[in-house]
C-alpha cells in the first residue's frame, strides 16, 4: 500500500502522538507483519469495520504481504462479526482494493490547485 504525501504527513505527525497510539492498541485491531525480525507492514481495524489503513514498507512491496495482512482483517472480522469492511481509497490503492472484492465508490471531487481531487471509499459486505 502507498501513502500520498498528505497522508504521510498526517500519519508523521500521529507516531510521536503517544495518547493517540495508546488509545488506538486499546480499542482497535493493530497487527504488524514481520520478516526476519523486522516489521515489514502494519494495518489498523476498528470494531465496525473501518480499516483505517494497510501499510507495507516500501523495500517489502511486491512480496504479498498486503494480500497476507488484509487476509488477517477479513479473519479478524468474521470470528468479531463485522459484516462489512470500509476503508478510504486513493488512486495508488484502488486496485488492490478492487482485487479483494470492494466495491469502489466515488464519493466527491474537488479542484485543488488546478487539478481535480476525486475522493473514493471503498465497501465490502463479508
Amino acid at each position: 500500500m502507498v501513502f500520498t504525501k498528505s497522508e504521510i504527513k498526517i500519519y508523521s505527525r500521529l507516531a510521536i502522538n503517544k495518547a493517540y497510539w495508546q488509545n488506538k492498541f486499546s480499542k482497535d485491531f493493530v497487527y504488524n507483519a514481520k520478516l526476519n525480525g523486522e516489521i515489514v507492514g502494519s494495518f489498523s481495524m476498528d470494531t465496525k469495520g473501518n480499516i483505517e489503513y494497510i501499510f507495507v514498507h516500501m523495500n517489502y512491496h511486491g512480496r504479498g504481504i498486503a494480500s497476507e495482512l488484509y487476509r488477517t482483517i477479513e479473519e479478524i472480522a468474521k470470528k468479531t462479526n463485522i459484516k462489512t469492511l470500509t476503508t478510504q481509497v486513493n488512486m495508488l490503492t484502488r486496485s488492490f482494493f478492487e482485487k479483494n472484492g470492494f466495491e469502489i465508490i466515488k464519493n466527491a471531487s474537488k479542484v485543488v490547485g488546478g487539478e481535480e481531487v476525486i475522493s473514493y471509499s471503498g465497501v465490502k459486505h463479508l
